[in-house]
């Protein structure tokens, strides 16, 4: 045997050694061990606290804030929408489902709106008494912050930025608000900073040229704070290099809205019939990753019942039927398939913001609210209960995704400075 030949063995059968040592740690150990090491952590939260009962051990595993930056951190898809009057619209019943920041986030007097929302960490706003509070809903763990100096909305464009590395043990987070340069136009946007570290706001030296910033649009990808304006562009702004972009919307349409996925921003354009979403590299350039046609997303919510054997009676009464009743047979097919048949464009279809591990374009089409997963095209549905006003399209609305996420107190300042510090918070 050459050199070379026993040097392949020799590699194979140290493969073969550690493949087998693998196993050998594996054996023996008890299943309940493994599915705590490793399956609690992908768990809504609401269906891992049910587990907690299983045995003390799993109690003191969930209990860790270990556990509570390892289940903020692992990939998972979109749990629901904040919407107005309704609150939490979970697309995955009761298992994803969470109480009202208003009982469970903040004062009892003090009606909350979720502005926006990043693994789970979410940013309230109380237009009552213009009061803020950083919360995470699924644990109702909250702390209040101050209002930013500057604003330009009836409803603060703030954006929720928050680290989810294995260092970020006291849940810390920053929190970005655009404003406009000179009260009044929209020709620039400035930027205006606050962290839990600091318990401050101040502005920063950024600045954005551009016009129409939607406030409720924000989405944070990464370290930046993003929101798309209504002429076709998106800004955002990244606290940790103090600088700020904008970019160009793909495509020529007024229906598009920006979103999260692995990480990165992402843009859903509806183009004709269908929807494409684009992937934002770096230098602005952006790249299709999917194309899904609306049709499709917006299938029957019912499928028709499977079809079975037709028995010799039936027959024998099928042949029966006179001429009125094959008619009025199929007029009543006729109007099941218009009600099970899905929306047109032209029925008042419209994109959501979106957050998640993949791309899952969020449709809201009548009364339906859909979440359409582009890669295993599967979808999830949930009705827009009746208190919503029916006038409500989707335009002030908040993605979300359940995490355990820690929540750090903000050490609030007697006085927010209104310069950058010249410390990196």
């Amino acid at each position: 045997m050459s050199g070379e030949a026993e040097s392949r063995e020799a590699s194979r059968q140290r493969r073969r050694r550690e493949r087998a040592a693998a196993v050998e740690r594996f054996v023996g150990v008890p299943l309940a061990d493994v599915v705590r090491e490793n399956a609690l952590v992908h768990l809504p939260p609401a269906a891992a606290a049910r587990l907690r009962v299983v045995h003390p051990s799993w109690a003191s595993h969930m209990s860790s804030p270990l556990f509570a930056v390892a289940h903020a951190a692992a990939p998972r898809r979109i749990s629901g929408v904040f919407v107005p009057s309704a609150g939490f619209l979970p697309f995955d019943g009761d298992d994803d489902a969470v109480p009202s920041p208003s009982r469970s986030c903040g004062p009892a007097s003090s009606e909350l709106g979720v502005l926006s929302s990043s693994r789970g960490v979410a940013c309230c706003f109380s237009p009552a008494d213009d009061a803020y509070a950083v919360c995470n809903p699924a644990t109702a763990s909250w702390t209040a912050v101050p209002s930013p100096p500057w604003r330009s909305w009836p409803r603060p464009a703030i954006v929720v930025l928050f680290d989810t590395s294995a260092y970020n043990f006291r849940g810390d987070f920053t929190l970005v608000c655009p404003f406009e340069s000179e009260p009044g136009s929209s020709g620039a946007y400035c930027f205006q900073v606050f962290t839990s570290g600091t318990g401050a706001w101040w502005v920063t030296d950024a600045m954005s040229p551009a016009e129409g910033l939607v406030a409720a649009s924000g989405v944070a990808a990464g370290a930046t704070a993003w929101w798309r304006t209504s002429i076709g562009t998106a800004v955002g702004y990244s606290p940790v290099t103090g600088r700020g972009d904008l970019v160009t919307c793909p495509g020529d349409s007024d229906q598009w809205e920006i979103g999260l996925a692995a990480g990165m921003l992402h843009c859903a354009v509806i183009d004709g019939g269908d929807v494409v979403v684009f992937r934002l590299h770096e230098h602005g350039i952006w790249e299709v990753t999917t194309r899904v046609a609306v049709a499709e997303i917006l299938q029957p919510s019912q499928p028709p019942p499977p079809a079975r054997a037709t028995t010799s009676t039936e027959i024998v009464a099928s042949q029966q039927h006179d001429e009125s009743g094959a008619e009025e047979e199929e007029g009543s097919r006729a109007v099941v398939a218009a009600a099970n048949a899905p929306l047109r464009l032209d029925d008042g279809v419209r994109l959501l913001g979106f957050q998640g591990a993949e791309v899952e374009v969020v449709v809201l089409a009548g009364r339906r609210l859909v979440a359409f997963d582009a890669r295993t095209r599967r979808r999830r549905e949930v009705a827009v209960p009746d208190e919503v006003d029916a006038a409500w399209d989707g335009a002030e609305h908040a993605a979300h995704i359940n995490t355990l996420a820690l929540i750090a107190p903000a050490a609030l300042a007697a006085e927010p400075p209104l310069a950058k510090p010249p410390a990196d918070p």
